[in-house]
């Protein structure tokens, strides 16, 4: 009994023990499933983030992918009123083309015994109702809020003062239309002197002198001038629910920048190296800034900083760019991610632009269609007056008559301009009436003569120096404005002497031969020459500096300055006879080929007569522009599309 009843009483003493034991598993339990929940809870709301980032990733880009060409549209609309343009239809396509109203279907949430649950699906929604998210800063649905003076008080707010890139100004009718459906157009300008506007916005009020994006595609360096004009539409986007929404607002961006860079086309360029496969001379070439081609191949950088491709850029050795060492396997998946931690930036000198996230660089539509008008009385819509190149040519001079249609020297052509008053004039010349040749009295006066090259192609003969009295002396405005001649010829006046221009020229066309074109200074806003013609440049061409940069310039005082000069012609050749001359050219250069297969050779430049490359003849200064007072009358256009948002406190 005793030994039972102290064993009992050792039970008694042991109960509480197990009990504390009991009750720190509970507690241990409790605070393990607790903090489970909490895992689950933080990891859902990371998970919901995610979702949220991405699916914003998805309308972003979207909105980037679909923008454009709905500008196009309502370009080509005239900027009309009109539903397929709208900003109500850019957002839904983009809303439906990002998916993001895309769930789980009932079928899988049945499958996955999910029906009666509750859902934290971001994508739980109809189309209709996201796009219901989106609305212009004041709250508006299916309307954004233009970056222009109207809205100056929006931006004036707070949450947007010093946040937003420089207004543009434009009438009342084009702004107010600049919320309901993207407005495009010369008629939207830089009003006022602004910071970021570094050339004077009196002189330069459509494209200025702005930096460059802070962006990974490098056309130009973040932070860069360069010429363009920013347009822009302010919007928000409310992400969320009714219990819990969060507001982003955005900045859509479409830049019109003329083409300005060294070496630019919308086509396959080969860099580097001529069409025999002989390497540029590179005591001759040099390239400073940026290459920017369709799709390139480089065997050499010469100097240039970056190269900018649409789809493909193939180096056959690595490069030192911006002295970075950049190899073909650049674009390679973690080649790219080293070099952007090897640079500490993901800006790289070399990259894609279908690579480069929120944005769409796109080269407008140029060709063959460049280098001609339409027939007089015809109606172009605004795009099309927007991407013209010969269109856009103040001055027409068109060959009617021909010696014959063996010979195409011309007897007769036709000159029309616009006069000091506003209106057209037109002039023709007739050989044997009032068109003396060169040897005749009267005839040195005369811009336009005719001639034949070495090898017997005949030509209509210009002369850029005799241009402005000669079109003063008809009433005409001074080159000052009349800076622009269309070159061509007019088959209908008589088709039994006149024959239509080939693509490529046929020996037998006329061609055009400019000389006497050494000092342009005289034509201080710049001058181009746009023909499907074949062009000769038969004297040094622009080769003598201004005094001093044009006021307003935003180029350094001292800056030596020529005046802008542009040839857009179907075949350009240097001499007019079979001696090899050098060729030695500063500047820009360009094609208006818009086909990806066949290699475009920037320094295949041939002599008159003899066809011949040649390459040891050849050297370039190739340079961007400096300022918009550098950019010709005539000149391509390209657009850059990118999505920022607008940081809050």
């Amino acid at each position: 009994m005793i030994r039972h009843s102290r064993f009992h009483t050792s039970g008694y003493v042991s109960l509480p023990i197990v009990s504390g034991l009991a009750i720190m598993f509970t507690l241990s339990l409790t605070m393990l499933f607790k903090s489970t929940l909490m895992n689950r809870d933080q990891a859902s709301k990371t998970q919901l983030r995610v979702d949220y980032h991405q699916r914003e990733e998805g309308l972003l880009r979207a909105l980037v992918a679909t923008f454009p060409g709905k500008a196009i549209d309502c370009m080509k609309a005239n900027h009309a009123e009109g539903s397929s343009h709208s900003w109500n239809t850019i957002f839904s396509e983009a809303v439906a083309l990002s998916s993001l109203s895309q769930r789980l279907s009932p079928e899988i949430l049945q499958a996955l015994n999910l029906r009666n649950k509750l859902s934290g699906d971001v994508g739980n929604h109809s189309n209709s109702e996201v796009q219901s998210w989106i609305t212009s800063l004041t709250g508006e649905a299916g309307q954004v809020t233009p970056g222009t003076t109207a809205y100056a008080d929006v931006f004036a707010l707070p949450a947007f003062a010093g946040k937003v890139p420089p207004l543009l100004n434009a009438s009342a009718e084009l702004q107010t239309a600049d919320a309901l459906r993207p407005i495009v157009t010369p008629l939207k300008r830089y009003s006022t002197q602004v910071a970021g506007l570094l050339a004077d916005v009196n002189a330069h009020s459509i494209y200025n002198l702005i930096p460059y994006p802070n962006i990974r595609f490098g056309y130009a360096a973040p932070g860069e001038p360069f010429v363009a004009k920013r347009n822009w539409w302010a919007f928000t986007v409310n992400y969320g629910n009714s219990a819990s929404t969060v507001a982003r607002h955005y900045v859509l961006s479409l830049y019109e920048i003329p083409s300005q860079m060294p070496i630019e086309a919308a086509t396959f360029a080969a860099i580097g190296t001529h069409q025999d496969g002989t390497a540029w001379n590179t005591n001759t070439v040099s390239i400073e800034g940026s290459v920017y081609a369709a799709r390139m191949t480089v065997t050499g950088a010469y100097g240039a900083a970056r190269l900018a491709g649409r789809s493909g850029i193939e180096m056959t050795t690595d490069l030192d760019l911006d002295g970075v060492s950049v190899g073909a396997d650049f674009d390679a998946m973690g080649e790219r991610e080293r070099l952007q931690a090897e640079q500490g930036t993901d800006v790289l000198p070399v990259a894609l632009s279908a690579n480069s996230g929120r944005l769409t660089f796109l080269p407008l539509p140029t060709g063959a269609g460049y280098l001609h008008r339409r027939a007089p009385g015809s109606t172009l819509n605004a795009f099309e007056e927007y991407t013209a190149g010969g269109q856009r040519c103040r001055i027409i001079v068109e060959a009617t008559d021909m010696v014959s249609f063996e010979d195409q020297t011309p007897t007769a052509i036709r000159v029309r301009f616009p006069t000091v008053a506003g209106g057209m004039n037109e002039v023709t010349l007739q050989r044997g009436s009032n068109w003396p040749t060169v040897f005749e009295t009267g005839g040195p006066t005369i811009p336009f003569q005719t001639e034949l090259t070495n090898n017997s192609r005949s030509c209509l003969t210009f002369h850029p120096a005799l241009l402005n009295a000669w079109l003063q002396s008809h009433g005409g405005a001074s080159v000052v404005s009349n800076n622009s001649v269309f070159f061509s010829v007019d088959a209908a006046m008589n088709p039994l002497t006149v024959r239509p221009p080939s693509d490529p020229p046929a020996a037998e066309d006329l061609c055009v031969i400019i000389r006497k074109g050494k000092d342009l200074t005289g034509y201080t806003a710049g001058f181009s020459i746009v023909t499907p013609l074949r062009v000769y440049v038969g004297d040094d061409l622009n080769a003598v500096a201004a005094a001093s940069p044009p006021s307003g310039s935003g180029l350094p005082v001292g800056s030596v300055y020529y005046p802008p000069l542009s040839i857009f012609a179907s075949e350009l050749r240097v001499g007019t006879t079979a001696v090899n001359r050098p060729i030695e050219h500063h500047g820009q250069l360009g094609s208006l080929a818009n086909a990806v297969n066949a290699a475009w050779q920037p320094l295949d430049m041939k002599s008159g007569s003899d066809d011949a490359v040649h390459t040891d003849s050849i050297s370039a200064e190739l340079k961007p522009l400096r300022s918009p007072a550098e950019l010709p009358p005539v000149h391509p256009m390209n657009w850059l599309v990118v999505i920022e948002e607008i940081p809050q406190d």
